[in-house]
């Protein structure tokens, strides 16, 4: 059977994959003139109070920390930036759409599982920083989003994934290939297809299908998203038993971003990113406290 064959049998039309908030798509929708005034982007923010409290604790945290305390939602939209302010507004949502918690399933942590996200999505942005590639919201939206696939799987058929996690376990597997053999197809192809669904684009939709193929061919956008989700494997955001299957220094990604770019001194760069593995450590934690 083919993998699409098998993802439409998984998520027929009697099994309504979820939807992103209303919010995004009404800021989206916002943004698409550019005389919007910070002011109907604070309205439209504030009906959702617990929204407010993220993005302000957010805005005095390390990863975004300044000198001057933002202590106002007009304040923070001045100092984050649209495009910041949108990528963090999905972050919060994301957790919304997923509620689960940490004792439904012993073995996996949905705490755990949103540390290593955004995790890779912040390592995202680092990377582009320090290789001063244009900016692009992609690479940050393809690091949260990669391993969706893996909640859809969690929500609509939870003693399928507690099979898959205890493969993984128990047989010291990786993900992928436990994955495949539960359900006949991996959390990429999972992801990539509820992506469609969000309508989100073809490169962030290629990330989330593609992030565990060592392809020297493939996109720069891919490449990073890859080394990102091995920096949150060194920095501890991830499961103890996917911190078995990475190597840093010698992943063949690099080799993609090298082409990319002019060159790049790898051991340099690991340790400038690890540098700041506590401050990516610190917003994580920021982000999935409580209130």
């Amino acid at each position: 059977m083919e993998k699409q064959e098998i993802l439409e049998k998984l998520f027929a039309k009697d099994r309504q994959l979820p939807t992103l908030p209303v919010i995004l798509d009404k800021l989206n929708e916002m943004l698409k003139n550019p005389m919007t005034s910070n002011k109907k982007i604070a309205d439209l923010i504030t009906k959702d109070q617990s929204m407010v409290i993220k993005l302000l604790k957010l805005s005095n945290s390390a990863m975004y920390s300044k000198r001057q305390e933002i202590s106002s939602l007009a304040n923070a939209i001045t100092f984050l930036g649209i495009e910041k302010l949108k990528n963090l507004i999905l972050q919060i949502s994301l957790v919304k759409v997923f509620p689960f918690k940490d004792d439904d399933i012993p073995e996996f942590s949905i705490t755990t599982f949103w540390e290593h996200s955004m995790g890779t999505a912040y390592f995202t942005n680092l990377i582009v920083k320090i290789l001063k590639l244009p900016a692009n919201d992609n690479y940050y939206i393809s690091g949260l989003l990669h391993d969706i696939g893996k909640l859809v799987v969690y929500l609509f058929y939870p003693e399928k994934f507690k099979e898959i996690i205890k493969k993984q376990i128990n047989n010291n597997m990786i993900n992928v290939k436990a994955e495949e053999e539960v359900l006949g197809v991996s959390h990429n192809d999972i992801g990539g297809f509820l992506a469609k669904r969000w309508n989100f684009n073809d490169d962030i939709i290629s990330v989330i299908t593609n992030h565990h193929n060592a392809d020297t061919s493939q996109s720069l956008l891919v490449a990073v998203v890859q080394i990102s989700n091995l920096f949150a494997k060194a920095t501890g955001l991830c499961f103890p038993w996917d911190n078995k299957f990475f190597e840093i220094v010698g992943d063949p990604n690099w080799e993609v971003i090298a082409q990319h770019t002019q060159g790049v001194d790898i051991d340099h760069m690991v340790t400038e990113i690890m540098s700041e593995s506590a401050n990516v450590k610190d917003s994580v934690k920021e982000l999935l406290s409580s209130g």
